[in-house]
């Protein structure tokens, strides 16, 4: 720019900004010259006045310029120059393309200002206790800047470091005030427990700092949530305020009504004691429901006062901040409702469904949720125990289901050994659900039946237990269709109570260890047992459920899980034991061993022979267990995985043994003689039978060997080698 131009700006401010002369007397184009003038000097002087501020310079508050009158000064000339504007009938394009070019710097530079205004004063008002006045100042100046940076044309018209040092000292002027609030707000509400006694404090006002300066404004209660609100604080302090309330006094009254309530108010605050008592102390309460309920109302009735009045002091809850007031109600109810539901509702409700109409005794309950309605603390959408008592039918069954699954709960958490034989001829459960009888009678319809017939076989009494309680509970759900309009809902819960019990019984059964296999095959047993009952609960009352609960309820998929507890369960032990049957055969299971190296050597052929006596009465052992408790086809099963590594370790021993002679193989016949007799562990212990005439006839009777352990025909195949060879050269040498 030349200096001439310069110069005649220059002079153009200066006249702008002298008040003898008018603005609006200028020209158009002196007008936007002084107009940038202006604006270059509001820039510069916000410019000095952030740096100065961001050096702490002790002078910038006494000596340094105001940037908001420049910018006043400023604006006041640019709405005269826009007014002129937009009276002339015919605009001249360019200089209006220079007046909103002007208007935008302008617009930006009062952010600015704005914003290091805010900023400036805000150590000083929380010095003197202005935390309301501070929060806002804070908040409008990020405000601000947030709308310079999401200006795209503000790096343009404003110097990117000015704004980068304002959000510098926003960030420092923030933490300031939330540490102050924080000081505050702990010296406001102090909750603290001493055993069984709680006090809450208020004070109604804080009149010194955390290092004991006195403010010369006492911060109250309704500065301190409307500084919060600024910050967007209020709900993470009502959290916490809400949580040590609960704990410290809504709860300890539910637990025990009896505790004593004291409110203690002076000038300056307000301190409520929860069991500060003299005397003899009850744990619990009245054992009477509704006295207990009407204690209940009556204790919390004082602390919701309290809240009212104290804790929101010099607070108007129904104007000021109704919304920080309400969010503390919806806490205190959020986390205090299940617990009324739990403590209060379920005992109130009536132990026979016919009495269900007589709600008279559940008045205190609805009282005291009256009681938060009326102070503001939950909305009429929100009157939860209303709903309950409405649908009382609902909460009758709730409770029997909760009585219900607290029974299977307390059994199933007994460590019960005893067992009980099921299945087979014994409990053969048909389509109906009923057991099968053992006359001749019965006999056809239970042959016919066969498919749904469970293996005889033990388990425990717990297991038992819980698949009786089904039966039992699922009936229900076609008692409940009585009532048309809460049938589904009823139907639904206890339906979903016997699935909740079903999974009781795996969370809370002990999982059996790899040395104790009684324990893993009852386990077993048990899975497989309600697997089996699993699969055709439902069948009997499908019909009879109402249409949403036929279209959505299942136990089927359940089963799944207690398959894969049955493997769980049964694997360890095999595996445990198959390491105990490779340990003990020895030098049987390594490479480079012979036997023909050792038939000659009588103590190796003892030690070889003892090796396969070990291994095989480890088979015996299990064997003997297994027969006890497990069905005869699971039974043969784990015989014939166990049997499988002795028969291979043997069978590939004698192979070896291609040329020998006649007494070689007798001393081997004599060396696996253990071996051989392992075809005796699978007789059938358990007759899996239909009928008693079945049962007689199979006693006695031995599986074939081979179909469960496909490795034992090769050993045959060894051992029959062995005995032509002896026979022959015995026929021969005689």
């Amino acid at each position: 720019m030349a200096r001439g131009s310069r110069r005649y700006r220059r002079s153009a401010a200066a006249a702008a900004r002298d008040d003898t002369l008018d603005f609006a007397q200028l020209s158009g184009d002196a007008q936007l010259s002084a107009l940038e003038a202006l604006v270059d000097d509001a820039r510069t002087t916000t410019y000095e006045a952030i740096g100065m501020h961001s050096s702490d310079a002790p002078s910038a508050r006494i000596y340094g310029a105001d940037p908001l009158d420049a910018v006043a000064t400023a604006n006041e000339k640019y709405e005269t120059a826009r007014e002129q504007q937009q009276q002339q009938q015919q605009g001249d394009a360019a200089a209006d393309a220079q007046l909103d070019n002007i208007g935008r710097a302008l617009r930006a530079v009062v952010r600015l200002a704005k914003a290091h205004a805010n900023l400036r004063d805000i150590d000083e008002q929380l010095q003197h206790g202005d935390v309301a006045v501070a929060a806002s100042a804070v908040a409008e100046a990020a405000a601000l800047l947030a709308e310079l940076q999401s200006d795209p044309d503000s790096p343009k018209l404003i110097a990117r470091a000015s704004v980068e040092i304002l959000n510098t000292i926003l960030i420092k002027k923030r933490a300031a005030l939330r540490a102050e609030l924080d000081y505050v707000a702990a010296e406001t509400y102090k909750i603290s427990a001493h055993g069984p006694i709680a006090d809450v404090a208020v004070a109604f006002s804080i009149a010194s700092n955390a290092d004991g300066v006195p403010y010369e404004n006492h911060v109250t209660p309704s500065d301190l949530f409307f500084a919060l609100a600024e910050l967007g604080l209020a709900r993470a302090r009502v959290d916490a305020l809400a949580d040590g309330l609960v704990a410290r006094c809504f709860v300890p009254l539910l637990r025990n009504s009896s505790e004593p309530v004291a409110v203690v108010r002076t000038k300056i605050g307000a301190t409520m004691s929860i069991g500060a008592f003299v005397g003899p102390r009850s744990e619990t309460g009245p054992a009477d429901p509704v006295e207990r309920c009407s204690q209940v109302r009556d204790k919390w009735a004082v602390v919701i006062d309290f809240v009212q009045s104290d804790i929101f002091h010099d607070v108007d809850v129904a104007d000021d901040h109704a919304d920080i007031y309400a969010y503390l109600g919806s806490r205190l109810w959020e986390s205090l409702c299940p617990l009324l539901r739990e403590s209060l509702l379920v005992p109130l409700v009536p132990d026979v469904a016919a009495s269900i109409g007589d709600t008279q005794q559940l008045v205190p309950l609805l009282e005291l949720e009256e009681k938060w309605l009326a102070a503001g603390l939950i909305a009429a959408d929100a009157l939860h125990i209303k709903a309950a008592v409405r649908d009382l039918l609902q909460a009758y069954v709730s409770k029997r289901r909760r009585g219900l699954l607290t029974t299977v709960a307390s059994v199933l958490a007994i460590d019960d050994a005893n067992t009980v034989v099921v299945g087979g001829d014994t409990s053969l459960i048909d389509a109906s659900g009923k057991s099968a009888g053992h006359s001749k009678k019965s006999s056809k319809k239970v042959s016919a039946d066969a498919s749904l017939a469970f293996p005889r076989c033990s388990i425990s009494a717990r297991a038992q237990m819980l698949v009786d309680f089904a039966r039992e509970t699922i009936a229900l759900t076609t008692v409940a269709q009585e009532d048309a309009e809460n049938a589904p809902s009823t139907a639904a819960l206890y339906f979903y109570a016997v699935r909740d019990s079903f999974c009781l019984f795996r969370c809370l059964t002990p999982r059996p260890g790899a040395d104790d296999p009684k324990h893993a095959f009852v386990l077993f047993n048990d899975c497989e047992y309600i697997c089996h009952h699993l699969a055709t609960l439902g069948l009997r009352f499908r019909d009879k459920w109402p249409p949403a609960l036929q279209a959505s309820a299942t136990l089927v998929d359940v089963v799944a899980s207690y398959r894969s507890l049955a493997r769980a369960s049964i694997s360890p032990v095999l595996a445990r034991t198959k390491d105990r049957i490779h340990h003990a055969l020895g030098n049987w299971t390594q490479s480079g061993w012979l036997l023909a190296d050792i038939v000659e050597d009588q103590s190796l052929l003892d030690k070889a022979e003892n090796s396969l006596a070990l291994a095989s009465s480890i088979v015996s052992q299990i064997a003997g267990v297994a027969a006890a408790y497990l069905p005869d086809s699971m039974h043969l099963r784990v015989l014939g995985l166990l049997i499988g590594p002795i028969a291979e370790a043997v069978s590939g021993r004698l192979r070896q043994a291609a040329l020998i002679r006649d007494s070689v193989a007798r001393a081997l016949l004599r060396l696996v003689s253990a071996v051989l007799a392992l075809p005796d562990c699978f007789r059938y212990q358990q007759a899996n039978a239909l009928s008693s005439e079945t049962l007689a006839a199979s006693k006695g009777a031995r599986a074939p060997i081979a179909k469960y352990c496909p490795e034992w025909d090769a050993l045959i195949s060894q051992i029959d080698r062995l005995k032509k060879i002896s026979a022959q050269i015995s026929t021969t040498a005689f």
